[in-house]
């Protein structure tokens, strides 16, 4: 009896070192590595299905309500016996599932056609026996994981198996409550709160995909921009609250007069875009609709009124492809509507493009940078803990020789259309101009970092790399103030060669920021294998920031996780003190906007921040003085 209780031990061992134990570790891999859900999943099933030498496993969760359960993922090798049964719903209270989720423990059914539980599908499903696991996270049970044998279990499964499946299975858990949180974050991220609209995130995506289809199948589309005229009037004559109703009012005569396939946002404000797939003969057809739909009558008496809308059209592919090119001549045909009086709609294509609105080629990017005319204004970066400046954005500008000022956006247009090595020596060109002000700023005891953008071609090109390690030998202290912003499409690229970079950015002490964050694909799971130092909110998150509860919402959950994780967060795009508030009081360690100050030349940088420092110092000195003046027992 010895020798036999021996040998099973030994027997165990062998099970737990040659095989448990491989195929565990794979699905931890799994959990870490893999972005996509059903990947992961795929290869956490197979890893459970291995140990327990199982047909199949299937996940199974419960709905909003948790009222119901449905089959979602399958995998093993009868999967085509288990695939009648995706979409299955059944009562939360009703088979082993629901014993599992009852009693929150593992059941096993060696023989499951004898089990009080069974469910006759599934047994006419041929269904022998099964090991039922419930699905925990935060304490919660979200679902089962259902692993599946079509014959009776050939050996007895070791109780260190079933141990080390609930192993894997407690990752998929986590696994899935983060897919299920991030599906949740999207959405937020996607629905404006007043209307129930698309918000401007969520319509901006929708256009990036028309222009894909149009790419590739030759789809023409519109954009309809549009605002409403009055509602100014109305807000300021009879309150917000009146304005409000206009606006939800306006959503839905919208709704009720867009086709199935259009889809219709709102930008902010009172401004509203619908994009619809058609050809040019119908743009006035539409138009019309949306006129006709939006001639309001509010009010009764002395406080009736009258809303109705300037419509701006652009046609792709006549006046462009490219989102932003589209959305500019939407808008500047729509203003033209409202400059004639409203209630009418003009087409980009008749608009005349003004001089400063032509294209700037990447020839005159190279010109200018040959000419020394491409120069870096600053806009400063401060600590929402005590109003200190800590350091400041470098945003690229060109000052042409005739005095003429061209911004960033045409600049990046320009070299982001361009052939050949230009995105790249102008991003060198960005790194080098950077790291020597930060030395000659030293020299002069003005202590302060430099965030710079990176673009994310730039960014996996091996001459970003070459280009740090000869600023490190020529600025070697340079690099411990610079910091690199980069979007989410530079990682998610290519995450693993991401993390490479990241890694020996910080080894030469540059520290490297998720720009931008909230308007990409906000993975959590890059967040948790980069290494990266602070993430950038979004703007779009804090322009209606103190009156918008979804975006404190957001704003809060994306600052707990990034703390979680170690990185500071800075906000962008403050523009006023109600949003600095806002920010603070939601826990951002940083913050960026005109609230504190428009970029500015570098000439009146170190001016601008004396007098920064000096009503900063001002103002801390009078709040002292009031709180000294209290009565210590008051």
């Amino acid at each position: 009896m010895k020798f036999t209780l021996e040998k099973d031990i030994a027997m165990n061992d062998f099970l737990l070192g040659k095989a448990t134990v491989p195929a565990l570790l794979a699905a931890m891999d799994a959990l870490t590595l893999e972005q996509d859900f059903q990947i992961f999943f795929k290869k956490a099933a197979t890893s459970v299905c291995k140990l327990l030498n199982a047909d199949g496993a299937a996940l199974i969760l419960l709905d909003e309500r948790r009222e119901f359960f449905e089959y979602h993922l399958f995998e093993g090798a009868q999967e085509e016996r288990l695939n009648p049964f995706k979409g299955m719903r059944f009562p939360a209270n009703e088979g082993i599932a629901g014993r599992a989720l009852k009693l929150k423990s593992s059941i096993y059914v060696r023989d499951y056609s004898q089990d009080m539980d069974a469910m006759p599908d599934l047994i006419k499903g041929g269904l022998a026996a099964n090991f039922v696991i419930p699905l925990i996270s935060s304490d919660q049970v979200i679902g089962v994981l259902a692993s599946s044998w079509f014959s009776e279990p050939a050996d007895v499964i070791p109780p260190q198996i079933f141990l080390l499946a609930e192993r894997i299975a407690s990752q998929i858990a986590v696994a899935c409550h983060r897919e299920q949180l991030e599906k949740q974050l999207r959405s937020l991220v996607s629905i404006d709160p007043l209307t129930q609209l698309n918000n401007r995130h969520g319509i901006m995506q929708f256009l990036d995909q028309k222009a894909d289809q149009l790419a590739r199948h030759n789809r023409s589309f519109a954009l309809f921009f549009i605002d409403l005229d009055g509602l100014k009037t109305a807000n300021d004559q009879w309150g917000h609250e009146v304005g409000d109703n206009i606006l939800r009012d306006a959503a839905n005569r919208l709704r009720d007069v867009v086709r199935k396939s259009d889809c219709i946002g709102r930008l902010g404000g009172d401004e509203f875009l619908i994009i619809a797939e058609c050809d040019e003969h119908s743009l006035a057809i539409l138009a019309t609709r949306f006129i006709q739909a939006l001639r309001i009558h509010f009010g009764k008496g002395r406080k009736r009124g009258r809303i109705s809308a300037s419509v701006g059209i652009a046609f792709s592919p006549v006046d462009g492809t490219e989102p932003n090119t589209l959305l500019r001549k939407a808008d500047a045909a729509m203003y033209s509507a409202k400059k004639e009086g409203g209630d009418r709609f003009n087409f980009a294509s008749r608009i005349a493009t003004s001089e400063s609105e032509k294209s700037i080629s990447a020839v005159d990017i190279e010109n200018a940078l040959d000419s020394d005319e491409i120069c870096l204004w600053y806009q400063p970066i401060i600590s929402l803990r005590n109003k200190h400046v800590i350091g400041y954005e470098s945003l690229v500008r060109w000052q042409k020789a005739d005095g003429q000022l061209v911004g960033a956006l045409p600049i990046i247009k320009a070299i982001e259309s361009a052939r050949g090595d230009l995105e790249i020596r102008f991003g060198n060109w960005i790194l080098q101009k950077s790291a020597q002000q930060i030395s000659e700023w030293k020299t002069q005891d003005f202590f302060h970092d430099i965030h710079i953008n990176i673009s994310a071609r730039h960014f996996l090109h091996p001459s970003f790399l070459q280009e740090l390690h000869k600023i490190h030998t020529q600025y070697a202290d340079a690099c411990h103030s610079l910091i690199v912003e980069i979007t989410e499409s530079a990682m998610l690229d290519d995450m693993e060669r991401a993390r490479r970079i990241i890694l020996r950015c910080q080894e030469l002490g540059v520290r490297v920021a998720a720009d931008d964050f909230g308007t990409g694909y906000s993975s959590l799971t890059y967040l948790k294998y980069l290494p990266l130092n602070s993430l950038k909110i979004d703007r779009s998150f804090v322009t209606d920031l103190p009156h918008n509860q979804v975006d404190r919402d957001i704003v809060s959950g994306i600052v707990s996780i990034a703390h979680a994780l170690n990185l500071l967060v800075v906000a962008e795009g403050a523009e006023n003190d109600d949003q600095l508030e806002s920010l603070r009081a939601l826990g951002c360690d940083q913050l960026q906007g005109y609230v504190i100050s428009q970029p500015m030349p570098l000439e009146q940088v170190m001016p601008w921040h004396n007098l920064y420092k000096t009503r900063s110092n001002n103002y801390f000195e009078r709040t002292n003085a009031k709180l000294a003046a209290i009565p210590k027992h008051a």
